[in-house]
């Protein structure tokens, strides 16, 4: 049996390496390579552009997501095993300014950085069409923050461990922002399945798995070695 082949984007701590080539290291190639073993499936890791991850599995070019958060649009194409890990995706502001939100109106006005094929929630997509929100779209969370920096978006939502390895890896970035109190989403990351692959034979053998981690204590310690605190960004 040929290798099933997942995708995701470069997405540190999940994922390091460069787009269009097969994943280096990160927390989800010891993940992956261990339910590798449990399910006794063999995977192929690949990593591109966030969007086109999307179309590969919308189009039967690849058979997963490897990593990524429920939408109602990506359920039409995709089946979302059972979660790996809960974070949560923040707004991201420079430091020394103000910002606080409760409402979804209260981001009018406001210049918001996303990335292109990020949908962070429903609730937040559907936002941006009621009420007419301001966005830019770019191609990677670093380009949002060198914006948030130097003033040309006003906030963005990242994924809170996400956020932290990126300014930890970036030198510029360090003490440059600040996060909002209030989450945008408690995301539970999941792997999305596409619902023409022949992977779905086995999502019942991966949800098990997935459990089995879980209960034995296998992601807890995984997640240990590779997530930074989140915390004094």
């Amino acid at each position: 049996m040929n290798p099933f082949l997942l995708v995701e984007d470069p997405w540190p701590p999940y994922t390091f390496g460069e787009s269009g080539s097969v994943v280096e290291k990160g927390l989800m190639v010891e993940v992956l390579a261990e339910l590798s073993r449990r399910v006794d499936l063999t995977f192929r890791l690949e990593l591109y552009p966030w969007k086109r991850c999307i179309y590969m599995v919308q189009n039967q070019k690849a058979d997963a997501l490897m990593l990524t958060v429920k939408t109602a649009e990506r359920e039409k194409f995709a089946y979302f095993t059972k979660p790996f890990f809960v974070n949560k995706i923040q707004f991201y502001y420079k430091k020394g300014g103000s910002f606080s939100w409760n409402e979804f109106t209260d981001l009018k006005g406001l210049v918001i950085g996303v990335v292109d094929g990020s949908k962070y929630s429903q609730a937040f997509q559907d936002a941006i069409v009621r009420h007419d929100l301001t966005v830019e779209v770019v191609h990677s969370i670093e380009i949002n923050l060198q914006k948030l920096k130097t003033g040309r978006i006003d906030i963005s939502p990242v994924l809170d461990v996400v956020a932290a390895e990126t300014i930890a890896a970036n030198a510029e970035f360090g003490g440059e922002f600040s996060v909002a109190e209030k989450p945008l989403r408690i995301a539970p990351l999941q792997m999305a399945i596409g619902r023409s692959s022949p992977l779905m034979d086995y999502k019942d053998d991966i949800n098990g798995a997935i459990d089995e981690m879980k209960k034995d204590g296998t992601l807890g310690a995984m997640y240990l070695k590779y997530i930074r605190p989140v915390s004094g960004i």
